[in-house]
């Protein structure tokens, strides 16, 4: 059979389901003709848009509720960074102590394990601060996690000279053997000072959890129900002044 559908539509439909065989193929005639009405009056658009717009809402819900996640952790590895920073910046920490020897002899040095151990936890947290904002689809946040691993970079043959090195994913090593033969004093001044190596990364840190805490609270604000500025960030920064 064959038919003519450059003339009338509805035409073409009739004789299109004139064709079935009334006996076999009423039910499947049915369905098909409730789905061409379906198509013709709009339903399956409305109910597909629906469809479609629930499933981009889900997705966006999704990809929101995991840049939230990778935020607080920037924030929470930006914090550690701080406190990390603020012990080495103490100067009590470069006080030298009084050593004595097998013989009973006595002299005052540097306590080196003291100070590696917290050269160490530094590194650490540092590392889960680069990999952390290096997660970040955020930009204001991850440009303030660029423009520390550019900071870093300026210190890189500073750091080098107390065995701290730069790798090529932007984390720091550190070699604890070319650490304790490096010069303490060397250690003092990247690690203490208004001008120095840790006074700028504690600056970029700062930056980094300012940055992450303002976007978590875009839709959470900084100021509470009552107009005031929430205290988390004022807070960290209250804490290093």
């Amino acid at each position: 059979m064959s038919f003519n559908i450059n003339g009338d539509t509805s035409n073409y439909m009739n004789n299109f389901f004139s064709g079935f065989n009334s006996n076999n193929n009423v039910g499947g005639s049915t369905n098909f003709l409730s789905d061409w009405y379906s198509v013709q009056n709009g339903s399956y658009y409305k109910v597909a848009k629906k469809y479609y717009a629930q499933e981009n809402a889900d997705a966006k819900e999704e990809t929101s509720a995991t840049d939230d996640k990778q935020l607080e952790l920037a924030k929470e590895s930006a914090e550690a960074s701080v406190k990390a920073i603020n012990t080495l910046m103490d100067d009590s920490l470069y006080e030298k102590v009084k050593k004595t020897d097998e013989k009973g002899n006595t002299t005052y040095d540097y306590d080196k394990d003291a100070i590696l151990d917290n050269v160490k936890s530094f590194v650490e947290k540092y590392n889960g601060l680069i990999e952390n904002t290096g997660k970040l689809e955020d930009t204001s946040t991850l440009k303030s996690g660029v423009r520390l691993v550019n900071q870093t970079e300026v210190y890189e043959g500073a750091l080098a000279k107390v065995g701290i090195t730069i790798r090529e994913d932007n984390t720091l090593e550190i070699d604890e053997d070319a650490f304790g033969k490096a010069n303490m004093s060397d250690v003092k001044s990247l690690f203490t000072g208004s001008v120095s190596f840790a006074k700028n990364m504690q600056t970029k840190f700062l930056q980094i959890y300012s940055n992450a805490s303002h976007s978590t609270d875009i839709t959470n604000s900084l100021y509470n129900s009552t107009g005031n500025y929430q205290k988390s960030v004022a807070n960290m920064f209250d804490s290093v002044l």
